[in-house]
């Protein structure tokens, strides 16, 4: 029996519910059998490759091409560009395994993948991908390592590409440069030497850090900057005093 638009529609919207643990597995296939005419098990299926895609897992479960798009607008909508990131990848993965596993060619799917990919992963805020692949690490870290290590002998080696824009600002050279005279080759917050000399001109290799984000409305002045080593600079970025 064909899946109609309207059952895999509100299989997409039981399984985001089941995910959401508002509703078990069960309970949500049963609903989508009693209010949506949809077998149970291909109720079950629905759910469990949603599962999946959020996780950016491979699963077997067939889905049409309409259904697949239409899972992944929703993944989307509801959940952002990292979660799109993860379904894509597990869409990919299925196709590894159909294509291998059955000796054909899925090309209504990789058609689905490539659609998305120009119309929603295109553009992409250039900070917000970093802040989502971010994200993406800290869910990655709280697995274990051999779940990590069984999505790696999965996962394509290949890096997807998307063109992605960023809003700048246009920074006052003399900052810079006034900043890095007055630390005079030695770091700022811990007064070591700067780690090494810069091939190109000769002098101590510093970066000039905004006290106050520039993005939060702080001032490009020598007042608000200072000269940073490395370590120190990624320290301000990310350590746990400066959070």
């Amino acid at each position: 029996m064909r899946i109609t638009p309207t059952q895999f529609q509100a299989a997409c919207h039981v399984a985001t519910r089941v995910y959401a643990e508002e509703l078990t597995t069960n309970g949500g296939a049963q609903l989508l059998a009693d209010q949506y005419g949809l077998n149970i098990t291909s109720a079950r299926d629905f759910i469990y490759d949603y599962k999946q895609m959020m996780h950016g897992k491979v699963f077997h479960r067939a889905m049409s091409a309409p259904a697949m798009e239409y899972f992944l607008s929703e993944i989307h909508r509801k959940h952002g560009t990292a979660a799109l990131s993860n379904a894509i990848q597990a869409v990919l993965l299925h196709i590894d395994y159909f294509e291998n596993h059955y000796s054909t060619n899925m090309h209504k799917m990789r058609g689905v993948v490539e659609t998305v990919q120009k119309n929603i992963l295109t553009d992409i805020e250039l900070s917000v991908h970093l802040s989502e692949f971010e994200n993406s690490i800290q869910r990655s870290q709280r697995d274990s390592s051999s779940e990590r290590l069984a999505r790696l002998n999965q996962a394509p080696t290949a890096p997807r590409k998307i063109r992605a824009y960023a809003e700048i600002f246009v920074r006052n050279p003399d900052v810079v440069a006034e900043v890095l005279f007055r630390a005079d080759g030695k770091c700022e917050a811990c007064s070591t030497d700067a780690p090494f000399i810069r091939k190109k001109d000769g002098t101590p290799y510093l970066e000039v850090h905004h006290k106050i984000k520039l993005s939060d409305g702080g001032e490009d002045s020598i007042q608000n900057a200072i000269a940073l080593c490395p370590n120190c600079h990624r320290e301000r970025h990310f350590g746990e005093n400066y959070a």
